[in-house]
């Protein structure tokens, strides 16, 4: 009977210990993004999976690890010929497909969880910034290698690898494309989008 607990002890262990930890930022995708999309008839993890699979399969990701995701936003920054010519997330993005009222209450919700992170955990205080997005103006690059810094030094692997981190992620991508699609006289993809990790 000891040897049977002691069994069941340590398998219960490994499987804790299997268990990938989770991100206070998924919590967000969870409240604002999840609920308010499953009422529209859109699964947005399965969204984010499947964009992440374009951009591996087509060479912008090597893998779906938030140190891949870094990669790219360093390129993006640090080479000015860097483009994306990928899909844009936009195509895939239920949030260009919503109504304003949906659009409204995910930004309330977005912006709610955001301030209540901020007060629970300093560090997103440093990783929760104003910089400029690349499709609404030229921030210097020093401040882009900052948040770089910022993000490595104060996220976990488990915020790194959040599905909250790869969206926000696309966004910035999507600003990228946006540039590449602008400067070849191709239409530029609305940037109507709730407040985000800049």
């Amino acid at each position: 009977m000891k040897n049977k607990i002691f069994y069941l002890c340590l398998i219960a262990l490994f499987v804790n210990s299997c268990q990938q930890p989770s991100s206070d930022l998924d919590k967000i995708i969870t409240q604002c993004y999840e609920n308010t999309y499953e009422e529209q008839g859109y699964d947005i993890r399965s969204i984010i999976d499947a964009y992440e699979e374009v951009l591996i399969e087509e060479g912008v990701l090597e893998d779906g690890s938030g140190n891949s995701y870094l990669d790219v936003w360093q390129r993006m920054y640090s080479d000015k010929d860097f483009r994306i010519t990928s899909p844009s997330f936009a195509d895939f993005d239920p949030f260009y497909k919503v109504h304003n009222e949906t659009k409204m209450a995910i930004f309330q919700c977005h912006n709610k969880m955001i301030a209540s992170l901020k007060e629970q955990d300093p560090k997103w205080q440093t990783v929760f910034t104003d910089v400029p997005t690349p499709e609404i103006g030229e921030a210097p690059e020093q401040d882009y290698q900052k948040l770089y810094k910022d993000m490595t030094e104060n996220m976990s692997e488990a915020d790194l690898n959040s599905y909250y981190f790869k969206l926000i992620m696309f966004m910035h991508f999507d600003g990228k494309n946006t540039q590449f699609r602008a400067q070849v006289s191709s239409p530029a993809v609305s940037t109507d989008e709730p407040a985000v990790l800049n």
